[in-house]
């Protein structure tokens, strides 16, 4: 069963997370590092003329690797990409932000140096999007504080910068430090604040426009309204909207704002209400599942607004042969009319929804990106399971609902927006990131 506290780096597209999908991490290990690129700099022109869906020019974009490349994900709504590299320093490894412009790949600006809390291990990163304006959030994890007389503690470090920044050393407008007890979760974007989970039962909450915290108790935070919801056992935060938490209690499979709405309010009418759970979703969407009523074989999942609960669109879905453990990702389209999540995928304008998990008959479908006008890519698992697998890419309109297989060799781009198309390759077991636009 999914979690409700795991989520890849999702509010807007988290390419470390999407690499995984195109063979590669996202997240590659970088040695060594660049010069300190020029406000003026441009990546090099694409050299590697990937087999691709027809609606790109491998002959105009740009591309990085290697050292250039470090970590990375991209910021539809600025039109950019950021990626974070390894820099050598007089006192160990630091690490630098790089903000490029999506189509040209000119540098826009680039970040101070800073260090990260935990030596021999890149930064992560990811993009949250406040009052619809997106931000870069870097997050470490490591122990600080130690000297002659103190121990060390456990702690997260987070800088936020504003996607719009300008010049060659620019500081994070946030900085936030916060302690921690444990070290087997991670922060996430929650929706419309960044989660992180502190302690076992501390959420820590931070609003990227103002760096300002608020601490939820789930051992005393009002429970979602249902019957067997009176207490605080299995109570925790899902989500997070601008100014209020999702909470969810697994145990009772209830989700809702307190005070505000819940699952029982706004089920389809199909479904076992005891069995709800949620995630959160991206463009301020969350995502939601419960099982068929009477013992059904089907999971019906939905979009919701997460401020009202209202069902945007829903499907119904055969349960997968065997559970899964992690919380989807979600990628929405530049216009936010179309939502893909792995096997699902959704017109939000015309409340329809399509699901691709396996079922006796077909293989299962696996979206990670869709354009502006309902295109979405992803792959097919041929062959193999989970672990072993070997995909195959295919395409997808949501004006139809119809997949179809590409050509054998086919690399499919993990966002598109802006004109360009973005696609994670691996070749030599060398990273690149290959920037197409698309053909007049």
């Amino acid at each position: 069963m999914r979690s409700v506290l795991a989520k890849a780096s999702v509010a807007v597209i988290a390419i470390g997370s999407l690499a995984a999908c195109g063979g590669g991490s996202g997240t590659a290990k970088t040695a060594g590092g660049d010069k300190k690129p020029s406000a003026h700099a441009s990546a090099p022109a694409p050299l590697r003329k990937l087999a691709v869906p027809a609606g790109y020019d491998t002959s105009r974009g740009w591309q990085l690797s290697r050292k250039q490349l470090g970590s990375y994900v991209v910021l539809p709504k600025s039109g950019a990409v950021a990626t974070v590299t390894s820099e050598g320093s007089s006192d160990g490894a630091a690490y630098r932000v790089t903000v490029r412009d999506a189509v040209t790949g000119r540098v826009r600006w680039t970040g101070k140096p800073f260090k990260n809390l935990s030596e021999g291990e890149a930064p992560h990163v990811f993009v949250a999007t406040a009052a619809g304006k997106e931000y870069l959030v870097t997050w470490s994890q490591g122990v600080k504080g130690e000297d002659t007389l103190s121990k060390a503690k456990n702690a997260y470090a987070l800088d936020i910068y504003a996607a719009d920044g300008s010049g060659d050393a620019v500081a994070p407008a946030h900085h936030v430090g916060l302690p921690a007890t444990e070290f087997d979760t991670e922060v996430t974007d929650g929706g419309e604040r960044v989660l992180v989970p502190v302690a076992d039962k501390r959420r820590v909450a931070v609003d990227v426009a103002t760096g300002r915290t608020t601490t939820y108790d789930t051992a005393s935070v009002e429970p979602p309204a249902c019957p067997a919801c009176t207490d605080d056992i299995g109570n925790d935060i899902a989500a997070l909207t601008e100014h209020d938490p999702v909470v969810a209690n697994k145990g009772a499979g209830a989700f809702g704002i307190p005070g505000s709405w819940n699952d029982d309010r706004i089920a389809p009418a199909d479904v076992d209400p005891a069995t709800g759970e949620v995630w959160p979703g991206t463009g301020g969407h969350l995502l939601a599942r419960w099982s068929q009523k009477n013992f059904g074989n089907h999971h019906v999942w939905a979009v919701l607004d997460s401020r009202t609960g209202q069902v945007q669109a829903s499907v119904l879905c055969a349960k997968p042969p065997a559970p899964t453990a992690d919380a989807p990702h979600s990628a929405l389209s530049p216009n936010g009319r179309y939502l893909v999540s792995e096997h699902l995928a959704f017109d939000l304008k015309s409340r329809k929804g399509y699901c691709f998990e396996e079922t006796d008959d077909s293989k299962p479908l696996s979206f990670v990106s869709v354009t502006d006008d309902g295109t979405a890519y992803g792959t097919s698992l041929t062959n193999g399971n989970t672990l072993t697998q070997t995909t195959a890419p295919v395409q997808l309109s949501l004006a139809t609902g119809t997949p179809k297989a590409l050509p054998g060799g086919s690399e499919v781009p993990i966002a598109d927006f802006d004109g360009v198309g973005v696609f994670a390759h691996d070749e030599g077991n060398v990273p690149y990131l290959v920037v197409y636009r698309h053909k007049s």
